[in-house]
Parts: C-alpha cells; sequence; structure tokens
C-alpha cells in the first residue's frame, strides 16, 4: 500500500469508522457509496462504540517483497 493511502485509511481502519445507509439503516464497514443491502447511496458515517461488538477479523501482517 502506499504510504499517502496509509495514512489517509489510517483513522478509518483503527476506530472503525462506517456508514450507515439513511433508506434501511443498515451499518455499513468498510465504508462505501452504495449500500449492498437496498442500493441507495449511504453518506451518513459513524464510529463504533463500546457497544458495539466485531463478529470477524482478519489480521494483516507485512511481507517483505523481493524485487
Amino acid at each position: 500500500m502506499e504510504i499517502p493511502r496509509h495514512w489517509r485509511l489510517k483513522k478509518q481502519r483503527y476506530s472503525l469508522q462506517g456508514e450507515i445507509c439513511p433508506h434501511c439503516e443498515n451499518k455499513i464497514f468498510p465504508p462505501r457509496e452504495i449500500c449492498p443491502h437496498c442500493g441507495s447511496n449511504a453518506r451518513t458515517t459513524f464510529t463504533a462504540g463500546k457497544g458495539e461488538k466485531v463478529y470477524a477479523f482478519t489480521p494483516v501482517a507485512e511481507t517483505a517483497s523481493r524485487v
């Protein structure tokens, strides 16, 4: 991943920011422009709090690439 993109997405990834669809009220993470449930625009952002639950995660490990 490029360094500027890493810093641009850092807050979103580490503070669990997503979007809420204003039409069907589903929470979308990672944020997307279109709701995958109803197909409308999802623009309202939210930050997960202490009452939220994480159902699945994927550990990310950096690997050394050889050129």
